[in-house]
């Protein structure tokens, strides 16, 4: 009987020394939000789902923010001729961004800043550049993505209720130029035939705003800027 009693007790005392430690895994696990994440193709469609800590997530949208503001400093620039130098500068933001996200696997590791189309002199030529992110919410018709790689000429509608910037390189046949514009705060806008990034981190939940963030190449955007 004795013995029997040793016994129990020592299991009783190895279930209370466990219990933190299973405490501590549910805690992170439910501390986790899921990003969900399409990737278009010519043809094909790839959907990606990763579930990241608040924390991760603070970390990639930060990151995510310094890329979208990239070419803001130079927006009075004519032409928008930028040197070497600051066109490496430029490509580093969208490589920490996009490290990011390949490290928290929401990205496959061959997507780089040339492949969609953020750096001067790659992308797609009848395209746009197109760099966007704030707190709100987006629609596409008939169409369940959160965040693609790809062209499509399906529609999406953003709006964005706060924090919102959204910047566009646009080529003017009359007179050749290359010109910058930009929206910031409350706005609405329409993107057709894009081609890039497009995510939504409403999912990660506990308190986490809805930012959605976009980074590529669009057809035509047309919208809103309410502030």
């Amino acid at each position: 009987m004795r013995k029997i009693l040793v016994i129990a007790g020592a299991m009783i005392l190895l279930s209370l020394s466990l219990m933190p430690a299973i405490a501590n895994m549910n805690t992170e696990e439910q501390e986790r939000g899921t990003v969900r994440c399409y990737i278009i193709g010519p043809g094909k469609l790839v959907k990606r789902e990763a579930r990241i800590t608040v924390e991760e997530a603070n970390i990639i949208v930060n990151k995510l923010q310094k890329a979208v503001y990239a070419y803001q400093p130079y927006r009075n620039r004519e032409n928008m001729e930028l040197t070497d130098e600051e066109k490496e500068e430029i490509e580093k933001l969208f490589d920490d961004a996009l490290a990011e996200l390949k490290k928290a696997n929401i990205l496959p590791a061959d997507i780089d800043a040339k492949a969609i189309g953020l750096l001067p002199d790659f992308g797609i030529g009848f395209l746009n550049p197109i760099l966007s992110l704030g707190i709100g919410y987006s629609y596409i018709p008939l169409y369940p993505g959160e965040a693609f790689i790809g062209f499509m000429l399906r529609p999406i509608f953003v709006q964005y209720f706060f924090l919102g910037y959204t910047g566009c390189i646009n080529f003017r046949l009359v007179p050749p130029r290359m010109e910058y514009w930009d929206w910031m705060g409350t706005q609405t806008f329409m993107i057709l035939g894009f081609v890039g990034i497009y995510l939504d981190f409403a999912g990660i939940g506990f308190g986490f705003p809805p930012i959605q963030c976009l980074m590529g190449e669009a057809l035509l955007t047309a919208g809103v800027d309410w502030i």
